[in-house]
């Protein structure tokens, strides 16, 4: 009897194990209209898979960009690489739970339709996000060299230029 014991407290223990680690599954949206299927940690770290809207040629990975108030998600050559703000664009939502987790919580957070942090100041990487948002993919149209410019000069506070999508 107590070796069935102990055969059922290790199969206990070998389930809840198994659970832990794993992340919880996302859609995620960007400004652009491409959707992410995105497993992520509590932690905030995701393996980002596209599954539809355009695709940058020789960009086929996904990474986020968390490095002001706003989330991004980003075109890299390969998952791993740190991703250049210019190739980014911010992630569009409609509640918290279609934002990736950050500072070990469940879900991220939404606000005013954008993936947030709130606690965090407007960051001239933020103003890039939002300066580009709806240009389309890429950053070499006479209208993405605008934006970008714009948004590298909105000043210290950073406020995003009149041109751009708000926060």
């Amino acid at each position: 009897m107590g070796s069935l014991r102990r055969l059922s407290n290790v199969a206990i223990l070998l389930m809840l194990l198994s659970g832990c680690g794993k992340g919880a599954e996302r859609k995620l949206r960007d400004s652009e209209g491409r959707s992410f299927k995105a497993n992520c940690s509590p932690e905030g770290v995701c393996n980002i898979e596209q599954q539809s809207g355009a695709r940058r040629p020789g960009m086929p990975a996904q990474a986020l960009l968390s490095a002001g108030r706003l989330v991004g998600i980003c075109d890299v050559k390969a998952a791993g690489d740190q991703p250049a703000t210019h190739d980014c664009r911010p992630l569009v939502c409609e509640t918290d739970a279609d934002c990736p987790p950050a500072h070990g919580m469940k879900d991220g957070q939404c606000l005013n339709q954008r993936c947030s942090d709130p606690a965090e100041a407007i960051s001239v990487k933020d103003s890039i996000l939002l300066c580009l948002a709806g240009t389309g993919l890429g950053r070499d149209t006479p209208a993405q060299v605008e934006r970008y410019a714009l948004a590298l000069n909105c000043g210290t506070p950073c406020r995003v230029p009149m041109p751009c999508q708000k926060p």
